[in-house]
């Protein structure tokens, strides 16, 4: 279910009255990550100290993947946020 997801990053969606980036989905986390887009345009990245490339931003959301009342459905977060979906 979350594979279809990771097709959507660097894509933009308005949610919460504001235009988001989609920067990461965390399967372990279960997690999915977004950002402004002005944070995302700058693109600042840095590695940490095991070499893996971080976003550094000042807002960044992290949301609930999938739905606690239906592991298998997204969470209403998520299904707020896609459809919001900007074209590109």
């Amino acid at each position: 279910m979350h594979s279809q997801l990771i097709k959507l990053i660097g894509k933009r969606f308005l949610y919460k009255g504001k235009v988001w980036v989609i920067v990461e989905v965390m399967r372990e986390e279960d997690a999915l990550v977004i950002v402004p887009e002005q944070a995302a345009q700058k693109r600042r990245i840095q590695a940490d100290q095991y070499g893996n490339a971080t976003r550094r931003c000042n807002d960044c959301l992290t949301l609930p993947l999938s739905d606690p009342d239906d592991p298998d459905s997204y969470s209403p977060e998520v299904m707020e946020l896609l459809s919001g979906s900007l074209p590109e």
